[in-house]
């Protein structure tokens, strides 16, 4: 059970410090950060998304909110209750 919890905390101080680039919206303040499937990113001509949360909701992402993620996944940072994107990042090569 330690071991799960050393693991949760280092995984979520990955996302302390980062900030999103155009609201100023801290990453990891209290918010929910996590692994977002592939399956739900549509890259988007010009380093844009579209990102799909749920069977009907689609949240547009410019590229200027795009951070880099420090591995070669997408994360999406979000706030309740209303679904807000306070951050997203995309693996090198695609911010």
């Amino acid at each position: 059970m330690k071991l799960v919890l050393i693991a949760l905390a280092v995984a979520h101080n990955w996302y302390s410090g980062h900030h999103d680039p155009v609201t100023g919206y801290e990453c990891c303040d209290n918010k929910d950060c996590r692994v977002i499937s592939p399956r739900f990113v549509e890259p988007l001509p010009g380093g844009n998304f579209n990102i799909r949360t749920g069977s009907k909701t689609k949240y547009f992402i410019p590229k200027n909110r795009v951070l880099e993620s420090e591995d070669s996944q997408y994360h999406i940072c979000t706030s309740a209750p209303h679904m807000t994107i306070r951050c997203f990042f995309a693996p090198r090569g695609l911010t």
